[in-house]
C-alpha cells in the first residue's frame, strides 16, 4: 500500500519537458511528410478546372505562382490538384497549411514578407530644400509645355478636319490660319531633314596627345562664342570655338584630373557666365568656371578675333567609392548629377559643392544619367541592362525599363517631354514612352557599342544624333525613327558628339575633333 502511494506521489511530481528546437523541427517535417502522403492519396479524387484561364485564376486566388519554370499545362493542373488536396487534409486535421511547413519554407515566406516592406531614410534639410525648388521649377515648366502641346494638338485636329472635309460638297469652316503654326513646323522639319542629309566633314582638329573621351557643347553662345569642351585620357580639358571650320582652341586646363576624364557637361548660366562639370576615374568630379582672360587671339593683321577663356576650379565633388562615369546638369542649373561604378548616383549642389543626395537602387555599375527638360525626372542606366526612372520631387523610383541585351551606357530625354531614348553595348537605340511606361521603338542603330546620343535642342527635337565605336555618327528622324544620314571620317571609335543649330562636332579615339556641316 505504501509503495502504491509513493508511486502515485512520484507520478504527480513528474515534469513535462518542452521539445527542443531540433525536435520541433523534426516533428514539423514529419507532419509535412504525412500531409504530403495523404494529399497524394486524395489528389486523384479532387476536381480541378480544365481550361487554362480557369486554372490560372484558381492559382491566383490561392496566392500561388501561375506557372513554374519547365511546367506544361498538365503539370500546372497537377500542382493545383495537389494544393487543393493538401488544404482539404489540413482542414480535416484541424490545422492550417502554414503549420505544416518546414523551417526552410517558413523562412522563405518571412523573407518574402520582409521584402515587401519599403524603407525610407530621413531626408536632410538640404535635400528637402532642393526638392522644394525642383518642384516649383518643374511645375512651371510642365505647365508651359502642356499648354503648347495642347495648342499644337488642337491645330493638328483642325488640319485633319479640313483635309477630310475637302472631298465633301459642304466643305469646312476651318481656315488655313487655324493651323498655320503646324504647317510652319512641318516646313521647318522638311528643310532641316534636307540639310542634315547633305552634312559632310567640314573641319578637323588634332585635340590631344591621348584619345579624347568626352565632348559637350553650349546651348547658347558664351560671350558670342559657341563653345565646345573636350576631356581626354590625359586629364586635360580644352575649350574650342565651334563657329569656324578651324575649331580654334580658346582655353585649356592641363592636369585637370589625375586620371582619365570620362564625362563632361556644360551649363550656360547667362550670356557671360558658364560652368563646366567633369567626371574622372580618379574618384572625383569637378566644377569649373569659364571666365574671359585678358589675352586675345589675333590674326596676322593684328585684329582681335576672339577672346581666350580660363578655367577656374570652383568645387571638387568627392564621395563616390569607385571610378566615375557620367555627369549631367539639372535644367535648373543649381545641381549636377554623377554616376559611378559603386552602384550609386549622386546629386551635388553647384554653389557649395556639397552632396545633396546619394541614391542607390542599381545592382550593377551605374553609367548613364540624364534629366528631363522640366527638371522633374532623372534617368539612370547600369551595366545590367536596366534603365531606372526617378522622381526628383519625391525621390521615388517611378519605374524601370528592361529591353537592352547588354550594358546601357547613355540616356536622353526628348524635348517633347514624354519620350526617353537609351542606347548601349548592344548597338540598339530604344525609345520608351513615359506615359504608357513601355517601349515605343527599337532601332538597330549601330554595329558596335553606342557611346552617346543627343536630341536636337534648337528645332523642337526633330532629330537625334548617335555616335558609336563602329566609327560613325548617325542622325535619326524622331517622327518615324528612320535614318537621315551617316557621317564617316573618324579613324576608329567615335567617343562622343555635340550639337549646334547648324553643325555637329564629334571626338574620337583617333585624338581628333571633327566638325560636320
Amino acid at each position: 500500500m505504501a509503495n502504491r502511494q509513493g508511486n502515485s506521489n512520484y507520478a504527480q511530481q513528474v515534469e513535462v519537458m518542452e521539445l527542443t528546437e531540433a525536435s520541433q523541427r523534426d516533428r514539423q517535417k514529419h507532419q509535412h511528410v504525412l500531409l504530403e502522403i495523404e494529399a497524394k492519396k486524395r489528389a486523384f479524387q479532387v476536381d480541378v478546372p480544365t481550361l487554362p484561364n480557369d486554372v490560372r485564376m484558381a492559382l491566383r486566388n490561392l496566392g500561388l505562382p501561375v506557372r513554374l519554370f519547365g511546367e506544361n499545362l498538365a503539370n500546372v493542373r497537377d500542382r493545383l490538384r495537389l494544393e487543393l488536396a493538401k488544404r482539404e487534409v489540413s482542414k480535416e486535421q484541424g490545422g492550417i497549411i502554414d503549420d505544416s511547413l518546414d523551417d526552410g519554407q517558413q523562412e522563405q515566406k518571412e523573407e518574402a514578407e520582409e521584402e515587401q516592406v519599403t524603407k525610407y531614410s530621413r531626408a536632410t534639410p538640404q535635400l528637402i530644400k532642393a526638392r522644394e525648388l525642383i518642384t516649383k521649377y518643374s511645375m512651371k515648366r510642365a505647365k508651359e509645355r502642356l499648354q503648347t502641346e495642347r495648342k499644337f494638338r488642337l491645330q493638328i485636329q483642325r488640319k485633319q478636319s479640313r483635309m477630310s472635309s475637302m472631298s465633301r460638297p459642304e466643305g469646312s469652316d476651318v481656315k488655313e490660319e487655324d493651323y498655320a503654326e503646324v504647317d510652319r513646323l512641318d516646313e521647318v522639319c522638311v528643310a532641316k531633314y534636307k540639310t542634315l542629309r547633305s552634312y559632310g566633314l567640314e573641319g578637323s582638329q588634332y585635340g590631344d596627345a591621348r584619345p579624347i573621351s568626352c565632348i559637350c557643347t553650349s546651348h547658347q553662345p558664351h560671350q558670342g562664342v559657341p563653345l565646345v569642351a573636350t576631356g581626354s585620357w590625359s586629364g586635360t580639358i580644352k575649350l574650342w570655338n565651334g563657329s569656324n571650320l578651324e575649331l580654334n582652341q580658346v582655353g585649356e586646363k592641363t592636369m585637370a584630373h589625375e586620371d582619365r576624364i570620362m564625362g563632361a557637361a556644360l551649363h550656360q548660366q547667362s550670356d557671360s557666365s558658364a560652368i563646366l562639370a567633369t567626371a574622372s576615374i580618379d574618384l572625383t568630379a569637378k566644377l569649373w568656371k569659364i571666365q574671359s582672360s585678358s589675352d586675345s587671339m589675333a590674326v596676322d593683321d593684328g585684329e582681335e578675333t576672339a577672346s581666350n577663356f580660363t578655367l577656374e576650379e570652383a568645387a571638387v565633388l568627392k564621395g563616390h567609392a569607385t571610378r566615375l562615369c557620367s555627369v549631367a546638369f539639372h535644367p535648373m542649373g543649381h545641381h549636377v548629377g554623377t554616376t559611378s561604378f559603386d552602384h550609386t548616383w549622386r546629386l551635388w549642389d553647384v554653389e557649395t559643392g556639397a552632396e545633396v543626395l546619394l541614391q542607390d537602387g542599381h545592382w550593377k555599375e551605374v553609367y548613364g544619367i540624364g534629366f528631363h527638360k522640366d527638371g522633374s525626372l532623372c534617368s539612370t542606366t547600369d551595366f545590367g541592362g536596366v534603365v531606372q526612372l526617378w522622381d526628383m520631387r519625391t525621390g521615388k523610383s517611378i519605374c524601370h525599363f528592361l529591353g537592352h541585351a547588354k550594358r546601357v551606357l547613355c540616356t536622353e530625354f526628348s524635348s517633347n517631354g514624354f519620350q526617353l531614348a537609351t542606347a548601349g553595348d548592344d548597338g540598339t537605340l530604344k525609345v520608351w514612352d513615359l506615359r504608357r511606361r513601355k517601349q515605343f521603338a527599337s532601332v538597330p542603330a549601330h554595329s558596335n557599342l553606342v557611346t552617346q546620343i543627343q536630341f536636337d535642342r534648337h528645332d523642337g527635337g526633330e532629330y537625334l544624333a548617335s555616335s558609336s565605336f563602329d566609327g560613325t555618327v548617325k542622325m535619326w528622324s524622331t517622327r518615324d525613327w528612320k535614318m537621315l544620314s551617316t557621317l564617316r571620317g573618324h579613324e576608329g571609335k567615335v567617343m562622343g558628339l555635340g550639337l549646334f543649330q547648324d553643325s555637329i562636332v564629334s571626338c574620337g579615339f583617333d585624338k581628333t575633333l571633327k566638325l560636320w556641316r
